[in-house]
């Protein structure tokens, strides 16, 4: 019996690694996946078709809600879960930083025209509200879903807790040049490299607590004072858009 059992634990501890090799390795590839995509989605359907922006966003949308969701099933992740953990620090921190992205477009940048009437009232909805959930679900809580799972789900003692961070942060920043980087506007190292800055910021609520809330309120925020004092931004809302061109 003894001798069963010893064999039994030696097989387990060679298939142990084994299953965490492949799982990271699956990890890899779902982000390597969607960040390809996350570039291609802007580069062939607003770069090269320019398809009218409230258009495009709406491939965007599904593109990338139908990515992420395929991504939660199949690592079957509990949001919950996830929502739950920490949620008061990510509060503290995202109305922290969206609070600081947002005074970085009122205070720095210069007011530009916007649209009118109740056309305008839909792109602060449409471009403002829906579009800041949506990038903020593929640059900030993606990628802090990946760091968790590559670290087998244990963020348990502060080691493992700067390592999360420092993880999340690379992907972070990986992601969002990839996703920046589609657009035409901004194909250029500093065309990406103001979406580098706010993004990160953006991303310290989900860095520090594992949990994407803070993250998804300050990336609203900030589209929301773009979207209302400058309207045609190209680098907080791209692709660029101009009163009047109907693009």
């Amino acid at each position: 019996m003894g001798h069963a059992i010893s064999l039994s634990q030696r097989r387990t501890a060679r298939v142990t690694p084994r299953l965490r090799a492949d799982s990271r390795l699956q990890q890899a590839a779902w982000f390597g996946g969607v960040s390809a995509i996350a570039f291609i989605v802007p580069l062939v359907f607003s770069s090269w078709l320019e398809l009218q922006h409230d258009v495009y966003y709406l491939v965007y949308f599904i593109i990338t809600f139908a990515m992420l969701g395929a991504y939660v099933r199949t690592s079957q992740i509990s949001l919950t879960e996830v929502i739950g953990r920490h949620l008061t620090l990510s509060l503290a921190l995202g109305v922290a930083s969206g609070a600081f992205v947002t005074w970085s477009v009122l205070g720095r940048i210069d007011p530009t025209r916007h649209p009118s009437g109740n056309y305008f009232v839909f792109e602060i909805g449409w471009r403002g509200f829906v579009y800041g959930v949506v990038d903020s679900l593929l640059l900030s809580a993606f990628p802090g879903l990946i760091a968790r799972e590559l670290m087998q789900r244990n963020l348990a003692g502060a080691r493992r807790r700067i390592a999360y961070g420092a993880l999340t942060l690379v992907l972070v920043m990986i992601i969002t040049a990839t996703y920046h980087a589609g657009y035409k506007d901004l194909q250029n190292v500093p065309g990406i490299a103001q979406p580098e800055i706010g993004n990160t910021i953006i991303s310290l609520p989900v860095i520090a607590s594992a949990n994407p809330v803070g993250s998804v309120l300050a990336h609203v925020s900030m589209h929301l004072a773009a979207v209302t004092h400058s309207y045609e931004s190209k680098d907080r809302l791209p692709p660029q858009v101009f009163v009047g061109s109907g693009q």
